[in-house]
């Protein structure tokens, strides 16, 4: 298993993973021109994301709105597979997709913290 730096674990494949069973979300973007939406989700959880093939469905993800580049902390290429831990406190996923009509499936992994590690 790999770790990042606040001890979160992720399978070395970030296709594989263990994920909570009835988590899974799907989301659809159909904005033409990509705007910032939102999603629900767990602050500190990690969640695994799935884009579809859809050509030009690039997916772009933040903490806060997505309507400005600085504010994108996640991307997600066409039929591309993205692991990410929210940020603790932060319970709001923003995201917007560069296509209109393009969709992707998020689903939360199991928490797979070592015992007795600590985060800060």
């Amino acid at each position: 298993m790999l770790r990042d730096a606040v001890g979160n674990t992720v399978p070395p494949g970030v296709a594989g993973g263990h994920p909570v069973l009835a988590s899974g979300i799907k989301l659809t973007d159909a904005t033409a021109d990509g705007g910032d939406h939102t999603q629900a989700l767990t602050a500190g959880a990690t969640y695994k994301i799935m884009a579809d093939s859809t050509a030009g469905g690039q997916w772009l993800f933040g903490i806060a709105t997505t309507a400005t580049a600085a504010n994108v902390v996640w991307f997600c290429p066409v039929g591309g597979v993205l692991a990410l831990t929210m940020p603790a406190g932060y319970a709001t996923l923003h995201y917007q997709a560069l296509a209109n009509g393009a969709s992707c499936y998020i689903a939360k992994m199991a928490d797979n913290k070592p015992t007795g590690m600590t985060t800060t």
